[in-house]
């Protein structure tokens, strides 16, 4: 009896978390007659009009460029950053990288609004505000203490043995990251880069300060379809479902390795 309702809960909190994502889905592919209509449609034919008014946005479009560009090279310059941080903590004393540990994990904790209206005032002064690379070195700079905390975690279950015998044939520390950190760690770097595409591509809040015309990544853009004659649900499902897929084509990927490492984030921190 107990099992049978530890599955009927399981099956409830599927389906309460996966709804929302099912309902935005079909209404992209309704009418907007078949969308408002009550009690609700569930059988029709689809339609791909509202699909096909998105990608014919040119906003949107390049939006979804800067999404692209923004996420992966902010994340790119993260893991590079914290790679070598967490290798140069993992390389020392017990007690001494412990309390840079705690430093770490205070700047995570940290919420962006701290360091977001003054880096908006310093851009805009010189003249910066609509830049391609005042928005990637911010979300780095945020991915960096998540991208060491993770990393941390990878290089720990690397055997010591190897960094010592390493040491012992002459290899220099930056030889012995580069040659056998990295490689054996692969998994674990791709993980987390996997991680930091994921939180910068659905961020909204600083790119909606920190962002302009030309820079608009998608979170922001979607508010396009919010206008003042009403909310366009068509388009603005369609745009959302646009959003949300290459991310989950992406999670389901590399969901081994990014699972590994949030456990491994869990059992040792």
């Amino acid at each position: 009896m107990r099992k049978m309702a530890f599955y009927i809960a399981v099956l409830v909190l599927i389906v309460v978390v996966l709804f929302p994502l099912y309902w935005v889905v079909v209404t992209s592919v309704k009418t907007t007659k078949d969308a408002f209509a009550i009690p609700p449609v569930w059988f029709f034919e689809p339609t791909w009009e509202n699909y096909q008014r998105v990608l014919n946005n040119g906003v949107f479009i390049r939006a979804f460029m800067n999404s692209v560009l923004i996420s992966i090279a902010a994340s790119a310059i993260s893991v590079a950053i914290g790679a070598l941080v967490a290798y140069g903590l993992v390389a020392q004393e017990e007690p001494v990288r412990r309390s840079n540990e705690k430093f770490v994990l205070s700047l995570r904790i940290a919420p962006p609004l701290i360091f977001i209206i003054p880096t908006y005032f310093l851009a805009a002064q010189l003249k910066l505000l609509n830049n391609h690379w005042v928005i990637i070195a911010v979300y780095a700079f945020i991915n960096v203490p998540f991208a060491i905390s993770l990393l941390i975690t990878f290089f720990e279950d690397i055997p010591k043995e190897l960094r010592d015998a390493a040491k012992v044939d002459g290899a220099r520390e930056l030889t012995i990251f580069w040659n056998v950190f990295l490689p054996v760690a692969k998994g674990g770097i791709v993980a987390t880069m996997i991680l930091c595409v994921l939180f910068t591509w659905n961020e909204f809040f600083i790119a909606l300060v920190l962002t302009g015309r030309d820079t608009q990544t998608l979170p922001v853009s979607i508010t396009s379809f919010l206008t003042f004659q009403g909310v366009q649900w068509g388009p603005l499902t369609a745009a959302a479902t646009l959003v949300m897929l290459p991310m989950l084509v992406l999670g389901m990927l590399v969901q081994g390795q990014v699972v590994r490492g949030m456990s491994l984030g869990s059992i040792k921190g």
